[in-house]
């Protein structure tokens, strides 16, 4: 088990195979900022809207070919929906409105009963 005193404490262990410098630069940033859960959520966001932009510019690139693969756009669609996912996921855990909270979940149970 590691401690927080190992370089590779934080994230690293949950990456398969070995982790890329740039990568383990920013996994030590981390650490050394002593980072609490709200940040992590708020770096996650940051580093999702860096996906995003890239899956963005990969459509364009897509859609510049002459000849464009359906099956390339229905998988980039479906990264897409993952994305927006995410976001959504994040968006909704970082939310500091309590009272927005409840009336979220009041209209979810009203849109379980419409169902």
């Amino acid at each position: 088990m590691s401690n927080a005193s190992d370089s590779n404490a934080i994230g690293s262990q949950h990456l398969d195979g070995p982790v890329n410098p740039a990568v383990q630069q920013v996994l030590d940033a981390m650490e050394t900022a002593a980072i609490n859960p709200e940040d992590a959520l708020q770096i996650s966001l940051v580093l999702l809207n860096f996906v995003e932009e890239y899956h963005l510019d990969s459509l364009e690139e897509l859609l510049a070919e002459e000849q464009t693969d359906g099956v390339g756009i229905a998988v980039w669609a479906a990264d897409s929906a993952r994305l927006k996912t995410a976001r959504e996921l994040l968006e909704e855990v970082l939310g500091d409105d309590d009272e927005g909270d409840d009336e979220d979940l009041e209209a979810e149970e009203g849109d379980a009963e419409v169902l």
